[in-house]
């Protein structure tokens, strides 16, 4: 019956996308689509070959906007969803409206005020209090179902919210306000405040409370964010701290970024005190502070990430770009994320006397040569130590770009990483490469394989082999498909310190967005 459903859900969908996308001699579409209505669906489809499992999730937005007014709303369906439970919220089986607002927008040249109620999405600064977002490349949805206005006059922005988010189980209990003003009036400065605080839903729970303040300074080549903030809790207060404490918590994040000719330099530091923002069950997770992490557009340096913990964390990331000519293009960066010490609010909560640790640490190296209009080489390294998994890793990669015909383009890319797990002394291999053909903008087709290489005992070699093939083609201006045919080996998917995993997959996946 599943199967049936996603067969006659893949009709429907392609009935739609032909309806949309049928054109007439004279190049006009024969379907007029009405105006001020938007629509976008994204498909997702698996089968995997060794569970005998198959996933289907979609999302169908409908936005409409006339005047002053919008509304929008989105249609999920889950047959099933992810087998996750912090992915699938008991969404096992599932084909509700799980987002719809309505806003109003009275905002002319910069003044004025717009309200939205139902389902939002909000972010605050950085996100050190408050960040509500999306991203499904992560499934990470913790959208907020209330009210939100936003005012705005003479370079003020004043903002106030009230939500509620869903937890594992797709419940919305605990309750969310907040407030953030911030003024934009004076260019050398800008400036913000933001509080919150979530309500639980057992009574004589003391409620959390957030409070940060902001600074945004920008002056000749130099730009700089910095943002401190605040955790205030009465019962921690009380029953941890003995009243002693004024805040439970406190985090601060630094940005600067400075510009000169060919040089770019960026510098970030952190250190988050238990500043975690979650719900009472903590499945919720309100804020999501910078968490000064590499993420790299290649296969194997993303091998052993290390989520973010908002609680326990100081750190700092450098960054340097420079082009030395302009064929030439060099760029370094290296991160360090270490433990807090034992006098730090987290410590002293868990009554935790461990010394600091070295978490993560990062360094990355890479240089680009064009060699001409047809021929581009990049050379990189990655060095990442780990701690979670004690694992120390060595990545050189090579990229070649081949250029020819004006749209069309190859890229060959060879990466080699040896890991070194420091509890056993335990040492292996992985290879990739991966092969891709780009036709722009309609066309592309790329094969990757990786090769892992142990010796569990001596003498003894384990070699295993994954390997897929995944094409991708534009229909119109407006549809793209994906197709993946292929093995891929289990592993964490990180984007901005938030993870997921990802099993071992055998099988085949579509994916297919539309946007009008």
């Amino acid at each position: 019956m599943i199967k049936l459903f996603n067969y006659a859900f893949y009709i429907l969908c392609a009935i739609l996308l032909l309806s949309t996308t049928s054109v007439s001699q004279d190049g006009n579409s024969w379907f007029s689509w009405p105006e001020g209505l938007g629509f976008s669906n994204h498909l997702e489809y698996s089968y995997n070959t060794d569970t005998d499992r198959d996933i289907l999730e979609n999302w169908l937005n409908l936005d409409y906007s006339k005047g002053i007014f919008s509304s929008g709303l989105r249609l999920e369906v889950f047959q099933p969803n992810d087998p996750d439970p912090s992915i699938s919220r008991g969404k096992n089986r599932f084909a509700e409206i799980d987002y719809i607002y309505i806003k109003a927008d009275l905002i002319s040249d910069n003044e004025g005020i717009d309200i939205t109620a139902g389902n939002f999405y909000s972010l605050f600064g950085r996100g050190m209090v408050l960040k509500s977002y999306e991203d499904r490349s992560i499934r990470i949805d913790n959208n907020l179902l209330g009210l939100r206005v936003t005012g705005k006059y003479a370079g003020f922005v004043l903002t106030g919210l009230t939500g509620t988010a869903a937890n594992i189980n797709n419940e919305r209990k605990d309750i969310i306000h907040a407030a953030d003003l911030e003024f934009k009036g004076w260019k050398p400065l800008k400036v913000g405040a933001t509080v919150a605080s979530n309500i639980p839903e057992v009574e004589g729970v003391a409620k959390t409370t957030m409070a940060s303040f902001r600074a945004i300074p920008s002056f000749w080549n130099i730009d700089i964010y910095t943002e401190y903030t605040a955790k205030f809790n009465s019962d921690v207060k009380q029953n941890i701290f003995n009243g002693d404490e004024s805040i439970i918590g406190q985090g601060f994040y630094g940005n600067l970024n400075f510009y000169l000719g060919s040089l770019s330099l960026l510098g970030e530091y952190k250190y988050y005190d238990n500043i975690a923002f979650t719900s009472q069950d903590g499945t919720i997770f309100y804020n999501t502070p910078p968490s000064l992490r590499q993420e790299y557009t290649y296969v194997l340096p993303n091998r052993h990430p290390f989520p973010l913990n908002q609680n326990n964390e100081k750190g700092f990331q450098l960054a340097a770009g420079y082009n030395a000519t302009d064929e030439t293009y060099l760029n370094a960066a290296v991160t360090l994320t270490e433990t807090l010490p034992m006098d730090s609010y987290y410590k002293r909560l868990l009554k935790d006397s461990s010394d600091v640790e070295t978490q993560l640490k990062e360094v990355y190296l890479q240089a680009q040569q064009d060699w001409s209009y047809e021929f581009t080489t990049i050379a990189a390294f990655a060095y990442n130590e780990e701690n979670a998994t004690k694992t120390k890793t060595i990545t050189p990669i090579l990229e070649n770009r081949f250029y020819f015909g004006g749209v069309n383009t190859i890229k060959l890319v060879l990466e080699h990483q040896h890991t070194t797990v420091r509890t056993t002394g335990e040492q292996y291999y992985s290879d990739v490469v991966s092969i891709e053909y780009l036709r722009s903008p309609r066309f592309n087709v790329s094969v990757v394989a990786e090769l892992e290489t142990r010796e569990p005992e001596k003498g003894r070699t384990v070699r295993r082999l994954w390997g897929f093939i995944q094409a991708g083609y534009k229909i119109g201006y407006h549809t793209d498909i994906s197709l993946l045919i292929g093995t891929r080996q289990a592993g964490n998917i990180c984007i901005g310190g938030v993870c997921r995993f990802e099993p071992a997959f055998k099988g085949i996946e579509l994916k297919m967005l539309t946007r009008l």
